[in-house]
């Protein structure tokens, strides 16, 4: 077996990313400024192990990495070297991987990684559920409070505080109000993610935001926070409602275990059922 830190033949790291089940933004962390760290392993010159690592500037307190390998050739213990190579990182490393991949699975939880989070990414079927049209005074849409500067900064600060909660394992960044407004806002659709306010309408109950989706007739669930699971059940119903009024056929979401909030919404809706996408963190 040989190593190599050079350029990666992209036609066989494509090759493997596809065996491997992994995403395609693989092959733009190659190409990034991020990327601190990458070796790949032959034999007879074909790649059967890649490894590659990252920084995250919203998530800076940790190390990402990628480990790639062929388990044609689980003999050759590739895992166990390429880790090797990547030596010590100042902070935590950090990878997540589909839990159906059980080889990667046995080689963390037996070198000394911890699991810190699972994720589900389901989809559902929007005509697969008939619910009665949700007419609410207290709910807003994104756009409304967006006008409204006092609303704005208190959903502004319950979002932080939210994130924050349910980072604890791999804190955010410091940022101000204006870097998480652009945040807030990428990608969103502003009237089909909505707000629960109070009788008052002078503070926020719950949150939940709606989004473009890669994949057609699709919109994503996003971020969510609340103080009554209530509230958020109810902006849920409202943005099932939004996308069957807008012809969307599916609902997507991506929710983790540390957040009770992702979790109720979840169960609260009858998606499909999905391997979860776990999240290992190992403590240097």
């Amino acid at each position: 077996m040989t190593y190599s830190s050079h350029e990666i033949d992209e036609e066989q790291i494509r090759e493997l990313i596809e065996f491997c089940q992994e995403d395609y933004f693989l092959l733009g962390i190659l190409k990034s400024k991020k990327l601190i760290f990458k070796q790949t392993a032959y034999i007879e010159g074909k790649l059967v192990g890649v490894i590659m690592a990252w920084k995250n500037d919203f998530h800076p307190y940790c190390t990402y990495f990628r480990l790639l390998t062929n388990p044609r050739f689980s003999s050759w213990n590739i895992e166990s070297k390429l880790i090797a190579k990547l030596g010590k990182q100042n902070l935590p490393l950090q990878t997540s991987i589909w839990e159906t991949a059980t080889n990667l699975k046995q080689f963390y939880e037996t070198n000394g990684f911890k699991e810190i989070r699972r994720t589900y990414m389901p989809t559902l079927k929007v005509d697969a559920v008939d619910l009665e049209i949700v007419d609410d005074c207290s709910i807003r849409t994104l756009k409304e409070i967006l006008f409204n500067p006092t609303l704005k900064i208190n959903l502004l600060q319950f979002v932080r505080k939210t994130y924050e909660e349910t980072h604890l394992d791999n804190p955010v960044a410091e940022k101000s109000l204006e870097e998480w407004e652009k945040l807030l806002v990428e990608d969103v659709l502003v009237e089909g993610s909505f707000i629960y306010l109070d009788k008052l309408e002078q503070n926020i109950k719950a949150y939940s935001f709606l989004h473009e989706s890669d994949q057609p007739n699709t919109l994503e669930l996003g971020w969510c926070g609340s103080v009554e699971f209530d509230f958020l059940q109810s902006l849920l119903f409202k943005q099932l409602h939004y996308a069957k009024e807008h012809n969307v056929e599916f609902l997507q979401g991506e929710f983790d275990t540390t957040s009770p909030y992702a979790m109720f919404s979840l169960g609260v809706l009858p998606f499909e059922a999905c391997p979860t996408w776990i999240t290992y963190q190992k403590l240097l």
